[in-house]
Formats: structure tokens, C-alpha cells, sequence
């Protein structure tokens, strides 16, 4: 019986070291790195898109989304709608 609960104890513990091994492993290889910048890329156009060069950053719950699919900021979708400035 404990026989059993050792093995299966040092294969989980096998496990988990072939896992950080793994992980370990793809932060330091090209494809890590490739799919950190694929990332760092997506956060940096999402940033982008949120942000309008003349009311600056804006919550994405707010921007209005234009029949094309652009998103465009409230500010900027009232003054084109109402044809004044706020």
C-alpha cells in the first residue's frame, strides 16, 4: 500500500518538474519569445485603439462603434453628430 502512494507521489512530483522544465523552456526559446511579443503587441494596439489624439485615453465601454466597425470616441461622435464642439 504505501508502495503505491509513493510511486504515485513521485510521478505527480514527475510531472510537475517535466511542467516548470517546459515552461522554463519556451521563456527562453524563439517561440517564447515570439509569443511574448505577440502578446506585448495585442496590449499595445488595444491601448491604441482606445486612446484618441485629441481626447486622449478613454474607457472602452464608452467608445461608440461607427457602422464600419472603427471605434470612435464619445467627445468626438458627439461633435460630429451635433456639429458642435463641448
Amino acid at each position: 500500500m504505501n508502495a503505491i502512494i509513493l510511486e504515485s507521489v513521485l510521478f505527480i512530483a514527475l510531472l510537475a518538474v517535466v511542467g516548470a522544465l517546459f515552461v522554463t523552456a519556451l521563456g527562453i526559446t524563439p517561440l517564447g519569445r515570439r509569443l511574448r511579443q505577440t502578446a506585448n503587441r495585442k496590449r499595445i494596439d488595444k491601448q491604441a485603439d482606445l486612446t484618441c489624439p485629441i481626447h486622449g485615453q478613454q474607457q472602452e465601454s464608452d467608445l461608440v462603434r461607427l457602422p464600419t466597425g472603427e471605434p470612435l470616441c464619445p467627445h468626438c461622435y458627439k461633435e460630429a453628430v451635433h456639429g458642435h464642439l463641448t
